[in-house]
């Protein structure tokens, strides 16, 4: 028997964890139907739901496989992996009452599952109000903004390394190329094998971003007849998607007279007052730095910051003063105590 009809937006919005309870509580049907092919009022065992969301990353990562093989990614059926990418989604939203519990990590939290010999995926949410590194199980990183969300397998497979992403990140990722990266933001993917790049896919936004610093990536999203779109990009170039449209573009950035956040630099502080501190980071950085106190201006700093990007540099100089500070848009907040 065929599984109930349901209307893919809102499989998206389930997703994005924007559907209100009624709507959640018919996808949740819906999947289990789907999944099982039988009435979805029957209940399923936390055993059985592990089983399904083990099930759901196997079918990406053997289809990616399968492509990687065939040494083209022109013939993926985009809707089919979004449907995947929201039923894996789904089954974590299963799993968190009986086989998860929440890690609180300052205001931030990983979903981990606590079960002996669990392979449930990894959920990780910046909750706090400052940009949060985090770092996946090969040994890549991301530079979290506030509310970014991604979701990744315990252990990668073998041929591949596939994560689900939202909100804005800066990714660095190790090299591997007998398993290419691949990261899936809505109807976008991303697939690398050694590079780093920024990329804003916030679920509310109509258009995602990608922004190339090092290497080459691949940007790949369905336009309105399902058909494949895809790019390749280089340093200085950025991808562009328009959700509601459906259109992938590229563009060559303009030359910036100011580094962009991410991108390293260096810089050498002896007993250097905290507002000339702050006047070199702003000059270098497309950043605005404010101090809820102006005393603190009066501080002074000795550090060495070798090729770091402002996140590690603005962490450090914060545990310097013993202070924090918050983030919003380009601007930041710098709070605490005036030095003695």
């Amino acid at each position: 028997m065929k599984p109930t009809p349901i209307d893919p937006t809102l499989l998206d919005k389930y997703l994005q964890g924007t559907c209100n309870e009624a709507d959640r509580a018919l996808v949740e049907a819906w999947y289990v139907e789907l999944e099982r092919g039988q009435n979805f009022h029957d209940p399923i065992l936390g055993t059985e739901k592990e089983e399904l969301l083990k099930a759901a990353f196997q079918k990406i990562s053997d289809h990616l496989d399968q492509e990687e093989e065939n040494s083209t990614l022109s013939h993926i059926p985009w809707r089919w992996v979004t449907g995947i990418a929201a039923s894996l989604l789904l089954l974590c939203g299963f799993l968190y009452v009986q086989n998860k519990q929440v890690v609180l990590l300052g205001e931030s939290s990983v979903v981990v599952n606590t079960q002996a010999g669990s392979k449930a995926p990894i959920e990780f949410i910046n909750q706090e109000p400052r940009i949060v590194q985090h770092t996946l199980p090969d040994g890549s990183t991301v530079w979290m903004r506030p509310a970014a969300r991604i979701t990744y397998p315990q252990t990668f497979a073998e041929k591949n390394r596939t994560i689900m992403f939202t909100g804005e990140g800066f990714f660095d990722i190790q090299k591997d190329r007998s398993r290419p990266f691949f990261i899936h933001s809505g109807e976008m993917t991303v697939r690398v094998l050694g590079t780093s790049f920024n990329v804003k896919a916030a679920s509310d936004q109509k258009l995602f971003e990608i922004d190339v610093v090092t290497g080459s990536v691949e940007v790949t999203a369905p336009d309105r007849k399902a058909n494949n779109q895809r790019l390749i990009l280089e340093p200085n170039q950025q991808a562009l998607f328009e959700t509601e449209t459906k259109r992938l573009f590229a563009k060559v950035r303009q030359e910036l007279l100011k580094n962009e956040i991410y991108q390293s630099s260096t810089f050498h502080f002896q007993d250097t007052p905290v507002r000339e501190v702050i006047r070199q980071l702003e000059s270098r950085f497309d950043i605005k730095i404010y101090l809820s106190d102006p005393a603190i201006a009066l501080c002074r700093l000795n550090a060495d910051f070798d090729n770091q990007s402002f996140p590690a540099i603005v962490e450090m100089l914060c545990r310097s003063l013993e202070s924090t500070y918050t983030i919003q848009d380009n601007t930041i907040t710098i709070a605490g105590d005036p030095c003695d």
